[in-house]
């Protein structure tokens, strides 16, 4: 097995740009509703809202009291709080602040770019402002929830290792008899999990419905606390609470791959090569009076592009976007302190379990192994014993998982793998 590995064998980086999400692993209790709810929406996915009732494990999710010790910690920023009333958005001046003193408003276009900058590097919300907000029939749009929120970053992780499509999270507070938004359309896909109150919909036919379904109708429902309403992209809905009173709502927002957009950007990339080859870099004539010559210019070149169309390698083009918009694995940001002080405590016969998949690979006479978005390089002879951590499927010990080490090696790699946030003490 050759001489006992020391600390400077390992050195730890950022991983490849390309680290893709691997598989399911370890999640924070709760977290599983995120496979649950891609079991349930079926057939839909892509082409019909579903509305299902009472299949959300909502102690996974973030209620008032949350959110309101979201809101007291001041760790919130101007991208990730926006306040809305009557379908626009509130100046972030009305409902952040910089520190515990009171600014002034400031005159000249100079002075008044540099407060707003303030507020956005250094600006926080201010409890009482936003909730006096609220009681004025403004509603709250916490923007990318799953990037600072454990629970919910991991029921991203999941989806996304379910779907293969990238998620995220964005969460919504709705006074009683409030419409934040007029009818509209988003451009992505949502997967809407009630926590708190009640939210009454009117979801219009979808573009799948209005091809293949022109019968569908406009669908009027209410979401009540556990229930789960699915929505693909495109599809005009307006949503307002009642009298009843506050209203919260989760929503993952992704988008599900499209032939059409597939397609178009397997054109375009295929374009692209082309012109590559192609004498295309000259300028235009004169717009107003060189319509002729431009297309006398470009038909030869579409002519060529069908003809290379007809000898493309289409699955080697459809693969390469699809390695372009699967999901990477996300920073390993939480709980880091936590794992440094437990490396410590890590001996032969602790108990460990993967926290974030492996990917493991051999090259240029070291082993590289990502985890997350970060990645551990170490000598040849760790490659047997990183694999088998790697495929373990439950909990191990330093000594249990493989004898391709000895005692000593294998007990550093584990301390530094727990350092890292790869593994976890189960």
């Amino acid at each position: 097995m050759g001489q006992p590995l020391i600390e400077t064998d390992f050195a730890t980086s950022d991983a490849p740009s390309d680290a893709r999400i691997l598989g399911p692993t370890h999640y924070t209790p709760g977290t599983e509703v995120a496979a649950e709810l891609v079991q349930t929406i079926g057939d839909n996915w892509g082409k019909r809202p579903l509305h299902a009732e009472q299949v959300v494990d909502t102690t996974a999710l973030l209620t008032a009291e949350d959110i309101d010790q979201l809101l007291d910690s001041r760790t919130l920023r101007v991208s990730q709080l926006w306040v809305c009333n009557e379908g626009r958005n509130l100046p972030p001046s009305t409902y952040m602040s910089v520190g515990e003193q009171a600014r002034t408003k400031s005159v000249g276009s100079t002075a008044d770019v540099r407060r707003v900058m303030t507020l956005a590097a250094e600006g926080s919300p201010d409890p009482v402002k936003v909730a006096q907000h609220v009681a004025n029939g403004a509603s709250l749009t916490l923007n990318q929830v799953d990037q600072y929120i454990p629970n919910l970053r991991a029921m991203c992780e999941q989806f996304e290792a379910e779907t293969h499509v990238r998620a995220g999270v964005i969460l919504f507070v709705t006074p009683p008899s409030a419409q934040a938004f007029n009818l509209h359309a988003d451009p992505h896909d949502i997967i809407v999990m009630q926590t708190h109150g009640i939210k009454h919909w009117e979801i219009h036919p979808t573009l799948w419905e209005k091809k293949n379904a022109p019968d569908a109708q406009i669908r009027r429902l209410v979401m009540k606390p556990g229930d789960m309403l699915y929505i693909p992209e495109g599809t005009p809905h307006v949503v307002h609470t009642s009298e009843a009173g506050l209203s919260i709502h989760q929503t993952i927002q992704f988008s599900v791959p499209r032939y059409d957009k597939l397609a178009a950007k397997v054109l375009l990339r295929a374009f692209e090569h082309y012109c590559q080859d192609a004498d295309l870099t000259g300028p235009v004539p004169a717009l107003r009076n060189g319509r002729p010559e431009i297309t006398e210019h470009l038909a030869p070149h579409f002519e060529g592009f069908a003809e290379t169309l007809r000898g493309l390698n289409l699955a080697e083009f459809v693969d390469a976007h699809i390695g372009s918009i699967v999901p990477r694995q996300r920073t390993l940001a939480t709980g880091r302190l936590t794992a440094i002080a437990a490396s410590d405590t890590v001996t032969a016969e602790t108990r460990l379990q993967r926290a974030v998949p492996f990917q493991v690979s051999a090259r240029d006479g070291a082993v590289h192994t990502v985890f997350g978005q970060r990645s551990l390089q170490s000598p040849a002879q760790t490659e047997k014993y990183l694999t088998a951590i790697a495929e373990a499927a439950d909990v191990f010990t330093c000594a249990s998982v493989s004898t391709e080490l000895d005692a000593l090696s294998s007990l550093l790699l584990c301390q530094r793998l727990v350092r890292e946030g790869a593994l976890a003490l189960a």
